[in-house]
């Protein structure tokens, strides 16, 4: 790997890392969301500084080419982000389901006070 191309990615790799410190600053993601994120980010800045450990676990793994491991562990990642937001998602419609049953017994009981109180009067 050129020294072009390594001071290159390590620039990507900082300003990708400052993007994802900005947005849990920003209060605009939480840090279980992020963290996944900038763990991939630190792993590839240390590819990007040692491109021998690809080399090793691509060997290691059986793996022809280093481009390959790459695709493959992206593809793995990716498969467990989708994974994981599945399971928010499930919780989210259950919580939501949770509340639009509550706030139908509160409507309901409401209206149920406004008829005796107006019956009372």
């Amino acid at each position: 790997m050129s020294i072009r191309l390594k001071i290159f990615l390590f620039v990507i790799w900082i300003l990708i890392f400052l993007f994802l410190i900005m947005k849990l600053k920003s209060k605009k993601a939480d840090i279980k969301y992020i963290l996944p994120w900038l763990f991939v980010d630190m792993g590839l800045m240390v590819i990007t500084v040692f491109p021998g450990i690809l080399t090793f676990f691509c060997r290691l793994f059986g793996i022809e080419t280093p481009s390959n491991m790459l695709f493959f562990f992206g593809l793995v990642f990716l498969a467990m982000i989708v994974f994981s937001m599945t399971l928010v998602i499930s919780k989210q419609n259950s919580q939501i389901r949770d509340l639009a049953q509550r706030l139908a017994l509160y409507d309901d009981k409401e209206k149920d006070m406004d008829t005796v109180t107006e019956t009372g009067s």
